[in-house]
């Protein structure tokens, strides 16, 4: 239950810093058989898939660990579930990940990780 409530506090926290950042939440918590997508946003004309790690510690990192072929795969698969029954207009997608300290204070915010690490 606590690493739930983490999950949900860590998630609030990541949709405030996006709407800063004048970015539109489209959806949270998108669930489907394939998998789940913590935020859906919309920046510009721009869909964008977040998936929203908070950890105690993160002095070190790596985006392998925070996201492996498997996840990125559910969330791509999740993600054509969504844009399938999606009825607003965008450019493009893309997926991004935010990671927060257990503080929520915002650690490091990566944009279109699936083009950079050619995953899945």
């Amino acid at each position: 239950m606590e690493s739930y409530l983490k999950g949900i506090s860590g998630e609030t926290a990541a949709c405030e810093y996006l709407k800063q950042k004048e970015y539109v939440i489209i959806k949270r918590n998108f669930r489907c058989k394939y998998g789940e997508i913590d935020i859906i946003a919309k920046d510009k004309s721009e869909i964008t898939f977040v998936e929203v790690k908070t950890w105690d510690a993160l002095e070190t990192y790596d985006l392998s660990y925070v996201i492996n072929r498997k996840k990125l795969k559910r969330l791509s698969n999740a993600s054509a579930i969504f844009l399938r029954d999606y009825k607003g207009k965008y450019s493009s997608i893309r997926f991004d990940v935010l990671l927060l300290k257990s503080d929520q204070t915002i650690y490091e915010y990566y944009t279109n990780i699936y083009m950079e690490n050619g995953l899945p």
